[in-house]
């Protein structure tokens, strides 16, 4: 009888598993958008009577629409000239540029040119035991002082890929993985909820 309680709940957990975990990452992704618009939505009149996670939800849409509307303007010539404009003018700005120019550097390299991360590794981090899903960012190691060789290693935060640091990892420690960049960020910004399919785990293999 025990058995075959048990045999059920795993059954249902296996079925209801993949369903809350999209459901907990979309309403993540709904409240975290939805809240940078939410408190401007509740001053509109009309608005303001709406319970809090309708307006978190039409934010979320609003954000949406606004990035993609923001998209499709860069896309034209227009667009393109004012981007390089304000890109202009934010490299010139003295507190700002540094942060503007790294940010920057990052989401083009995570959204638009994908090759700068060169592939995905798994590395020792943050002590030992402890593992951490990265993007080798050069083929070229960098030799300290010591005569030591390193290789470059961006370790990305969970949800937000865009944000996180860099780690001068020996070379022989960073350990090739068989994930794909795709596969590693789908990994990172659900926070190991979405695997890549037919894998258990990240397989991975130290480098000879």
């Amino acid at each position: 009888m025990l058995r075959r309680i048990r045999r059920h709940f795993l059954t249902g957990l296996a079925a209801g598993l993949p369903l809350a975990t999209t459901v907990v990452v979309v309403w993540f992704l709904v409240t975290l958008l939805g809240s940078i618009l939410g408190p401007l939505l509740a001053r509109v009149p009309g608005l303001a009577a709406l319970p809090r996670w309708l307006l978190s939800l039409i934010g979320f849409v609003v954000m949406l629409l606004l990035t993609t509307a923001l998209g499709a303007l860069t896309a034209g010539i227009v667009g393109r000239r004012l981007v390089a404009w304000l890109d202009h003018l934010m490299q010139r700005l003295p507190l700002a540029r540094d942060l503007y120019g790294s940010a920057r550097q990052l989401t083009d390299a995570v959204f638009v040119r994908r090759s700068s991360l060169r592939r995905a590794v798994i590395v020792e981090y943050p002590r030992k035991g402890m593992y951490a899903v990265g993007f080798l960012t050069a083929e070229e190691p960098l030799v300290l002082p010591d005569g030591r060789r390193t290789v470059g290693v961006f370790i990305p935060s969970t949800p937000n890929p865009t944000t996180g640091w860099l780690a001068l990892v020996p070379e022989a420690d960073a350990m090739e993985s068989a994930l794909t960049i795709e596969e590693a960020l789908k990994l990172v910004v659900s926070g190991g909820m979405v695997r890549p399919a037919g894998r258990g785990a990240p397989d991975a293999r130290t480098d000879a």
